[in-house]
C-alpha cells in the first residue's frame, strides 16, 4: 500500500480513521499531511483487545473530540477543519479542563496517539 493512502482498519470506520490520524498528528506534534502515515492499524489492533465498554467509550470520545469545537472553543467547525492555532487551543482546552472526564478522555486519546506514532519503525 502506498504511503499516505488510508489503511483499512477493522474497529474504526474510515471516518474515524481520518479523525484519529488528525488527532494523532496534533497530539504528538507533527504536521498532519499526506506524507505522515500514522499507523492507525496498530491502534486498531490494540483497541480491539480492550473490553467492549472501553472500546465504546473510545469510539464515543473520538466523535466527541471531532464535534466539540463549537461547544468548547466557540468555533463552528469540526476538529479536523481547525487551523493550527485553533487546534492547539482546542487540545489544550481538553488537557486543562476543569472537568475530570474531559481530562481523562484527553489522556486516553493522547496515549493512543503516542502508541500509534511510536509503534512506527521509522519514528
Amino acid at each position: 500500500m502506498r504511503r499516505g493512502t488510508p489503511q483499512a482498519t477493522y474497529f474504526f470506520t474510515q471516518t474515524e480513521h481520518a479523525i484519529l490520524k488528525s488527532l494523532c498528528a496534533f497530539m504528538v506534534g507533527v504536521s498532519n499531511d499526506t506524507k505522515l502515515d500514522i499507523p492507525v492499524i496498530t491502534i486498531d489492533a490494540f483497541v480491539q483487545q480492550l473490553p467492549k465498554p472501553l472500546r465504546t467509550r473510545i469510539r464515543f470520545g473520538i466523535h466527541l473530540f471531532q464535534w466539540g469545537p463549537p461547544l468548547f472553543i466557540g468555533k463552528l467547525c469540526l476538529f479536523t477543519q481547525l487551523d493550527l492555532p485553533d487546534a492547539v487551543r482546542y487540545i489544550d482546552s481538553w488537557a486543562g479542563s476543569r472537568f475530570g472526564i474531559r481530562r481523562q478522555l484527553f489522556r486516553g486519546l493522547r496515549d493512543i496517539a503516542f502508541l500509534g506514532y511510536y509503534s512506527d519503525r521509522g519514528t
